[in-house]
């Protein structure tokens, strides 16, 4: 690949990913005798004499006009829902507050072969707050997707495609003080006709409120889509704090298709790193699975997620280098490195 080339593919995210080491460093600021650092927050800064204080630059000024279109947005979007649940409800007891969200997210990731790909995904909530027995409205672009695609960070190609979206209606009878929560769904997916399915899910979390060092999720799912049959989903997660600012978590998931008779399943160790109030890293192992041709490992990976509060509480950058070696290359190391950055557009 010419130089021409590689310049013409660099995207909008990846001049993000340049620019943001001097918004970074601009949210440093001791605040200790000792020049302890402190990543922006509640904290008030300490103020500059008049004379000192400067004009905000290009980057600052940039994100200051976006988060203008980004309320705008906002406010239409939720103010949409709010009227709906209104509605439905006659304006009886309601609640000026709505948790629907439209969330933006754009992922690319780098291959050492030179291979570049990038993912487009768009998720949508929408809350009803004061419909009766919570009844909730949603619409998800991603509903279908591989075990592997959950686990690693990499991009895969993917789009945001009319036929892979879902949309319908969510009852949630329990409310969160239960112990075993329960959520019922139905609704079609939109494809070229419109596909029907149901689905069942159940939670339960413990461990925390017994005053434990370990706290345990646990999740069940059970769906049925009219063209692919059956399938469920088993998840269990357990974390346990260590010291001040870490937390290990270990992730298990195993999937099922009916109409494959095909098991994948996950177990994946994490160590994640609280560096600040804005900012995370992750340091996972995993490994993958398969049930087909003989139940067996099918690749292990290794590697770090760092996470960082880009502006203010709705613009989220991430970075992800891994290493994966898949069984169907002998074992081959397949190097990569993801950015992803995701933008909220909520009260």
């Amino acid at each position: 690949m010419t130089a021409s080339r590689t310049f013409l593919l660099i995207s909008p995210l990846a001049m993000l990913l340049l620019l943001s080491p001097a918004l970074m460093a601009r949210d440093l600021v001791p605040i200790t005798d000792n020049d302890e650092l402190y990543f922006g927050g509640e904290r008030k800064k300490r103020n500059k004499p008049e004379q000192e204080k400067e004009e905000p630059g290009f980057m600052m000024r940039s994100l200051r006009q976006m988060e203008i279109q980004r309320d705008w947005l906002s406010k239409g979007y939720v103010g949409m829902w709010r009227g709906l649940d209104s509605y439905f409800t006659d304006g009886a007891n309601f609640e000026s507050e709505n948790d629907s969200e439209m969330r933006l997210e754009t992922k690319q990731t780098w291959r050492a072969e030179g291979e570049i790909e990038s993912d487009v995904r768009l998720r949508i909530r929408v809350d009803l707050p004061n419909t009766e027995k919570k009844l909730k409205l949603f619409f998800s672009s991603d509903e279908e997707s591989s075990v592997e695609e959950r686990v690693r960070s990499v991009s895969t190609g993917e789009r945001i495609k009319r036929e892979d979206s879902v949309s319908g209606l969510e009852f949630s009878p329990d409310d969160s003080k239960r112990k075993w929560r329960r959520k019922f769904s139905g609704g079609v997916r939109l494809r070229s006709s419109l596909v029907p399915y149901v689905k069942f899910q159940v939670k339960r979390e413990w461990g925390e409120e017994e005053g434990e060092s370990w706290f345990h999720v646990l999740r069940q799912k059970v769906e049925y889509f009219d063209d692919d049959g059956w399938g469920s989903s088993s998840e269990f997660t357990s974390s346990h704090p260590v010291g001040d600012v870490f937390i290990f978590s270990v992730w298990l998931e195993a999937d099922f298709e009916d109409q494959l008779n095909f098991f994948e399943y996950a177990n994946v160790y994490t160590l994640t790193q609280v560096v600040s109030e804005r900012s995370a890293v992750h340091y996972r192992f995993g490994a993958l699975g398969a049930s087909q041709p003989v139940p067996r490992v099918n690749g292990v990976f290794y590697g770090l997620s760092w996470q960082y509060q880009l502006y203010e509480d709705w613009i989220f950058l991430g970075l992800s280098p891994e290493v994966f070696y898949p069984r169907e290359l002998n074992w081959s190391a397949e190097p990569s490195i993801t950015a992803k950055l995701e933008i909220f557009f909520t009260e």
